[in-house]
């Protein structure tokens, strides 16, 4: 049994911040306490850090099966536990999607092999998987994802009587992606029209615009009333959401009907990045105006939103060095996800006790994750320390993404992940890997 006794740190819970000893005995947070004494225990020196429960990144694609000239479960999760990520949800839109019991099989087995953090996989609502939606193991699968705006393979589902149709069928919360694809359709024809395929990507926030996100949105939240069940909107980027969403944000985080997340992309770029990122900031939804990004922080800091995630969705450098219509859309960002929000920090946009909320004890609450998301005793020991006082550059060779290319390189954090604890296990020190211990499959209490 591995003891791990964290010393002296700065630990950051969802509504307070107290100095406390750590005991980590096995999997599990064992005492959180004042000058604790262990001859046995592996002390880290955490006087100088920040503890904070380890993100639970719930959007991710880390694009295997199929794709793994892209990522795959191994690398990715190097990334994240290297960033302070220490448990993730990836996204179904893999090769073979992710769209029954079969293939979300094969990915536990996948994670079980490689991967470093806690991880669990969505399933993907088809127009022709309802039998598979109501077989799903509530206890394994953390959502069931709606794609409302384009995606890969058959996960396209935007015809209101077979969505209303699947949300009767789920047997637990539905996450969407919101866009609306005639509106976009008709906007790239527009652009296409004017540019070519080289359209600049600063037109990117006006093809796939405001309204493409408000309306799918719409229909979303009507399918969700309509059948009494729960909605999480993935990667809010508009004021005009925000705004919408307000009437929704009374009742607790678990109970809630309708909830949305905002993405690490979303709450630090605006339209204005494309002229110098341009490809490398191409994602969809599309990040927008600086004032949608205030919306979305203002959102965070009214409780509208409760969770953020990263939308990790690493491209070959290939498939982003081209022009607008074949340039991928994604980017990798879950290495830098605690780092970013820390920066948000800093500025006075955001606590340290709702980064918290927002990346861990919300995202527990929202998916019904058993044992994380907050560092109290008896929860599975998930943790990152930070350096408040210590920077990070971002260098290629920093990047542990298979891609090899981030957003945010070039750019200096105000902050740093030294250590990362993954169920129990020291994992990162001193920021490198020092252990080849996997993650657990993380458990929901439904």
């Amino acid at each position: 049994m591995q003891k791990i006794l964290v010393k002296n740190a700065t630990v950051v819970m969802p509504s307070r911040i107290i100095r406390k000893d750590i005991l980590i005995e096995d999997k599990f947070i064992a005492k959180i306490d004042n000058d604790i004494s262990d001859s046995i225990a592996k002390v880290i020196d955490a006087h100088e850090l920040i503890a904070m429960p380890g993100a639970i990144d719930a959007h991710v694609h880390f694009r295997e099966p199929g794709m793994e000239h892209k990522a795959t479960i191994e690398t990715e999760s190097k990334a994240a536990v290297l960033g302070g990520v220490t448990s993730f949800m990836d996204m179904p839109n893999t090769n073979p999607p992710t769209i029954n019991n079969e293939a979300l099989l094969d990915k536990m087995q996948r994670g079980a092999k490689s991967s470093l953090a806690n991880y669990a996989f969505h399933i993907g609502a088809t127009p022709n998987n309802i039998e598979d939606i109501k077989k799903v193991d509530v206890k394994k699968v953390p959502s069931v994802k709606v794609y409302m705006g384009s995606t890969t393979g058959n996960l396209l589902l935007d015809n209101q009587s077979v969505l209303e149709k699947m949300f009767e069928a789920s047997p637990i919360i539905v996450t969407a992606h919101c866009e609306d694809n005639a509106i976009i359709a008709a906007k790239e024809k527009l652009a296409k029209e004017q540019y070519g395929d080289d359209i600049p990507f600063t037109c990117h926030p006006m093809i796939r615009n405001r309204d493409c996100c408000m309306e799918s949105a719409k229909v979303a939240i009507n399918a969700a009333l309509s059948t009494k069940k729960k909605l999480h909107i993935m990667h809010l980027s508009t004021r005009d959401e925000v705004n919408f969403l307000n009437m929704f944000k009374d009742g607790n985080v678990h109970d809630r009907q309708i909830s949305a997340e905002a993405c690490i992309p979303h709450l630090m770029f605006s339209a204005q990045d494309f002229v110098s990122k341009k490809g490398f900031l191409k994602c969809n939804p599309s990040v927008k105006q600086e004032f949608d990004r205030l919306a979305l922080i203002d959102g965070i800091n009214k409780g509208i939103i409760t969770t953020v995630g990263t939308d990790h969705a690493p491209h070959e450098l290939s498939a982003k060095e081209t022009v607008y219509t074949k340039c991928a859309s994604g980017l990798p960002s879950v290495q830098f996800m605690l780092l970013a929000l820390f920066e948000l920090y800093k500025r006075g946009e955001i606590s340290l006790e709702a980064i918290a909320r927002l990346t861990a004890s919300n995202v527990a609450k929202r998916f019904d994750v058993k044992g994380r998301g907050e560092l109290v005793e008896g929860n599975y020991a998930d943790i990152a320390l930070i350096s408040p006082n210590h920077n990070t550059f971002v260098t290629k060779d920093l990047i542990a993404s298979k891609c090899k290319w981030s957003v945010f390189e070039g750019h200096t954090f105000h902050s740093q992940v030294v250590h990362t604890i993954v169920s129990g296990s020291h994992v990162v020190e001193d920021g490198k890997i020092i252990s080849d211990d996997k993650g657990l499959a993380l458990e929901f209490d439904r």
